[in-house]
């Protein structure tokens, strides 16, 4: 392990093991002790403790760092815990600078600087080109919340969008195995550590996402599962979503505050109607009463996912680009300035980015992408026969393996 993740590990140890927090940081980066973003240890306390600009904060910041220092040990013993959890279980730390770091999350203030993953973390980073839906709902579902969760998660899937839930057993349970099951991306983001199992029941898909999906979480190796984080752990279930769908809850649900959290960070919400006297249901209904939207197909839904995508394009193009999104974006302008330089694997990548965008007959691709009806008929066969793209209702989709 490198020193930088072991500066981030110790930075958190000081987090979780002290009373430091995020109003005793802000002061310290407002007095000029500390910079802007900095990851802080306690060689940093300690320079600070002795600087003269410690006299600048309020008695209650300055007690903390004091506190700090005499919590050393503690500190050192959490940091090792940490290291040697996160070598065993092949736990990754995610920094705010990192690819895979959610560009949804670099949109909205109170997102974490760092945070721990286990399994595939590209996933995290094709969310922004390909979209999530939220998913989430009871613990003690019934049967046609069920049906409907197996249902939304496949066809969801089955279009390229990751899902996204909490691992509980429930509805989170049946979002996530099903995506899986037909070779879907799904995340899981957990209100423990990351090498820590809740509910216990759910070993299986644990281990299943964390081979075929990922799991992450914002709290340090180790650290056990507690009422309070679930709230903090929903919005970031929603901050990581294009849109987030309810598909049971109760007048007290958790699911409830996934729901607030996604209105209050602009996503959509919708819920699955359900009957008016059954008690697990009412909190949906009171949403929809609220301004939520009724669940009732899938293509609404994916219509909403594909507009974030869209809108976070126009922000990306606007100077954020990762490499393979401007990779494709010169392809797409070499399309159009001087299409025979184009090769027949680069005009499969673009035909695929525009059908990416949306479903496409052939008329509209010819128009949208300037290519000749008879040479862009070869590419899409070509296309079809790797199983990159697939021919529903007269307009081609992306496929699994076209992402």
């Amino acid at each position: 392990m490198n020193d930088r993740y072991i500066r981030l590990l110790e930075n958190t140890a000081i987090r979780y093991v002290t009373a430091m927090d995020y109003r005793t940081v802000r002061e310290l980066i407002s007095c000029g002790c500390l910079g802007e973003g900095e990851y802080f240890d306690l060689k940093d306390i300690k320079r600070i403790y002795k600087d003269q600009k410690v006299t600048l904060l309020s008695d209650r910041s300055r007690m903390i760092i004091s506190e700090v220092i005499k919590a050393e040990d503690k500190v050192k013993k959490a940091l090792d815990r940490y290291i040697d959890i996160t070598q065993k279980e092949n736990i990754r730390i995610i920094e705010r600078e990192h690819e895979d770091y959610p560009f949804s999350w670099k949109c909205l203030s109170g997102m974490p600087p760092v945070f721990f993953a286990k399994g595939d973390t590209s996933i995290l980073s094709d969310i922004t080109r390909k979209g999530a839906a939220s998913i989430v709902g009871s613990r003690k579902p019934g049967r046609y919340s069920l049906y409907a969760t197996s249902e939304f998660s496949k066809a969801l899937s089955e279009k390229g969008v990751a899902i996204v839930s909490g691992m509980a057993v429930g509805i989170d349970r049946m979002a996530h195995v099903n995506c899986m099951d037909i070779g879907g991306r799904t995340v899981a983001v957990i209100a423990g550590g990351a090498d820590v199992i809740y509910p216990s029941q759910n070993r299986d898909i644990y281990d299943r996402i964390c081979s075929e999906g990922v799991l992450i979480t914002e709290l340090p190796p180790g650290q056990e599962v507690l009422k309070q984080y679930f709230p903090s752990r929903n919005r970031l279930i929603s901050a990581l979503s294009d849109v987030c769908l309810i598909m049971e809850a109760g007048l007290y649900s958790g699911t409830l505050h996934t729901a607030s959290f996604a209105a209050s960070q602009g996503k959509d919400v919708f819920v699955l109607p359900n009957s008016i006297y059954a008690e697990n249901s009412i909190g949906g209904l009171m949403l929809i009463r609220d301004g939520a939207e009724v669940l009732i197909d899938v293509d609404t839904v994916y219509d909403r996912i594909e507009n974030e995508i869209n809108n976070r394009r126009l922000l990306i193009n606007d100077g954020s680009a990762s490499d393979d999104e401007r990779d494709i974006q010169s392809l797409r302008r070499l399309a159009k300035d001087d299409p025979e330089k184009l090769n027949e694997d680069e005009w499969k990548s673009v035909v695929c980015d525009e059908i990416s965008e949306k479903p496409r007959n052939i008329d509209e691709l010819c128009i949208s992408l300037g290519i000749p009806f008879t040479y862009l008929s070869s590419i899409v066969t070509m296309l079809e026969t790797e199983g990159r793209i697939a021919n529903d209702m007269g307009r081609y989709v992306l496929t699994m393996k076209g992402y």
